[in-house]
């Protein structure tokens, strides 16, 4: 009688197949979590700028006017540009001498994807969503 060791040709193949599809499910889905998480970092910046301006309405009790030009950020008449990002502020908004606000949209495009930054009103929480292309 003979032995019988190690794996078939089919069966080697039947595995290579099941990886093979696996690899193509999960790597556009990892790489796509991967990309929004390298966003949302370069998105951080923008939303810790804003709760500083936020922070600083109430401590030095002075009015701060947010609007945005030729993609960058314009705070009471200066700009403040992030790299890689392009900002646009479709309605201008403040945030008052008491630090509350009005409330506002920051839309942020960065290489092709668009997000935006919700800061609800009155105290100003910022929030960040991802803008579905397919709406658009």
């Amino acid at each position: 009688m003979r032995s019988k060791e190690g794996f078939t040709l089919i069966e080697i193949l039947i595995v290579i197949a099941i990886l093979g599809l696996m690899f193509s499910v999960t790597i556009p889905i990892s790489y796509e979590l991967y990309e929004n998480y390298k966003n949302s970092l370069k998105i951080q910046d923008v939303m810790l700028y804003i709760s500083s301006l936020k922070r600083e309405s109430f401590l030095y009790s002075e009015p701060v006017e947010i609007s945005s030009n030729d993609g960058a950020i314009v705070v009471n008449n200066e700009k403040k540009r992030f790299n890689e990002l392009f900002i646009t502020i479709n309605q201008p908004f403040k945030f008052f001498k008491n630090g509350t606000t009005e409330g506002g949209q920051i839309n942020i495009k960065i290489n092709d994807k668009v997000y935006k930054l919700i800061i609800s009103s009155p105290f100003g929480e910022v929030r960040l969503e991802k803008v579905d292309e397919k709406k658009q």
